[in-house]
């Protein structure tokens, strides 16, 4: 089959397959739907005060379109950049067609968002940016802090995998969460991978995450998270204040177990962390956050390939920038909101013995379990 013919079959069964689950939710006819958003009834039929009722058309979601063609991905083995084209030319066309569309996320199935209240205006974004790798610990820990995160106002999360293909556990975690999201890939070059002694764990999915910001964000702050920390709520709140770099502490980190700004008198007096070792900026990854216009009038910053030495060499990068010019949050440093929290590591399961227990729950608990 031609490649044009295959993008086209491809691009009917993702058509098929939105009307389809829209169809299952809302039990309209596919030759209904134009109807909605234009005043009338689904069958043709005014729906005036006799009625008794007012009739509130359903509408489809750009949610439910990312999750059909995720389906038509994994049916077909579709790339993620092909899938978001397909995303992006369904929601042109049903734009074109006039058909009702809400870009609205849906709420997360475990509850509201308890910090949403239509009454305070939305404050600017904050982009959590969180490297992770495919691991027995990994959906519970990025479980642990979907939690938190969905406590958290107008937060954008960039889940970024060193990885060649999205794991599909954890594309499924973070629709049900209910937060904006994009989950990207960003694999550790081979060169570093087989580089002995400590590698630059985490680079690749970061600077993927800036280059994400760069092409796609005006305005708010940007944090690097990883996935194994503790995050208080509070952290946000004080993560909105940065006007260009922020600092704050972070605790169980280091043999001081702690690694913070010194403050002294209400100013800068140095640097607090169990491994000095020269930097310009010894501070955690965890401790620190950039405005993103800040970080857009500095196109060339980025993060080294150089382990131990990222949070420095990042932070020298967004040149002229000098220890002194930080922004001391959580009340002058003496708060901590973030801590190393690091999960025990465990051994990957055991494989299921299909002759004793196929065909019961554990095969799909499995699937859940690395």
């Amino acid at each position: 089959m031609k490649p044009s013919m295959k993008m086209g079959v491809i691009a009917l069964v993702g058509i098929c397959v939105v009307f389809y689950q829209y169809h299952l939710s809302t039990g309209i006819r596919l030759d209904q739907v134009s109807a909605y958003g234009t005043g009338g009834s689904a069958d043709g039929a005014e729906v005036g005060e006799d009625a008794g009722v007012e009739v509130v058309p359903p509408r489809i979601t750009e949610e439910t379109i990312r999750a059909a063609v995720y389906n038509v991905q994994l049916a077909t083995g579709l790339s993620p950049e092909v899938g978001d084209m397909l995303v992006q030319s369904l929601l042109s066309q049903l734009g074109k067609e006039g058909t009702a569309l809400s870009a609205t996320p849906t709420k997360p199935a475990c509850g509201p968002n308890v910090k949403d209240d239509d009454s305070v205006p939305m404050p600017d974004p904050i982009y959590v940016v969180t490297p992770t790798y495919r691991r027995p610990e990994q959906i519970p820990e990025l479980t642990r802090m979907a939690q938190t995160l969905m406590l958290v106002r107008n937060v954008h999360w960039l889940v970024v995998e060193d990885a060649t293909e999205p794991t599909r556990q954890v594309t499924e975690l973070l629709r049900r969460t209910g937060l904006k999201f994009e989950h990207m890939i960003a694999p550790m070059p081979d060169k570093y991978k087989r580089k002995k002694g400590a590698k630059p764990r985490g680079v690749s999915n970061r600077n993927r995450g800036l280059q994400w910001i760069r092409a796609n964000a005006t305005k708010g702050v940007f944090y690097f998270a990883d996935d194994d920390n503790t995050y208080d709520l509070d952290l946000f709140a004080e993560i909105r204040k940065t006007k260009k770099v922020s600092m704050f502490p972070v605790g169980l980190c280091t043999k001081f177990g702690l690694s913070s700004p010194i403050v002294k008198g209400g100013k800068f007096a140095g640097f607090y962390d169990g491994w000095i070792a020269g930097r310009k900026f010894p501070v955690d990854m965890a401790g620190f956050a950039v405005s993103v216009q800040f970080l857009l009038e500095r196109p060339n910053a980025t993060m080294p390939f150089r382990a131990g030495y990222e949070e420095d060499g990042f932070l020298k990068s967004l040149a002229p920038l000098e220890p002194k010019d930080i922004e001391l949050l959580a009340d002058d440093c003496t708060r901590v909101l973030a801590w190393h929290t690091q999960t025990k590591k465990n051994e990957p399961s055991a494989p299921l013995d299909l002759q004793q227990h196929g065909g019961t729950n554990l095969v799909v608990l499995k699937q859940q379990i690395v």
